[in-house]
């Protein structure tokens, strides 16, 4: 049932690692005008990382060990959280 569940994780991941690379037009409309272009990058930035951690979910699913998948799951849940930070920081603001 893990192995399912992180094989899935692993196209979710692959899928935003995708938008987040190929397609940022979607996400750049919350950041300001002046600041396009470096929002642009850690998009990109972060689309490579999650893309990383989707083919790192296809190894850990395919080892199917327990302790790997739990650690693999803590480092995903702390590069989402600071993703999430970092964006909202970046933001425009009203």
């Amino acid at each position: 049932m893990i192995r399912i569940l992180l094989f899935l994780l692993a196209l979710v991941l692959l899928i935003c690692s995708y938008y987040l690379i190929k397609k940022p037009q979607g996400l750049l409309v919350l950041f300001s005008k002046e600041s396009q272009d470096e929002s642009r990058s850690f998009l990109r930035q972060f689309g490579y990382v999650y893309a990383l951690l989707g083919i790192v979910s296809i190894v850990v699913g395919i080892i199917n060990q327990r302790t790997y998948s739990m650690m693999y799951l803590v480092i995903l849940l702390v590069v989402a959280a600071i993703f999430a930070l970092l964006m909202g920081s970046k933001t425009k603001k009203g």
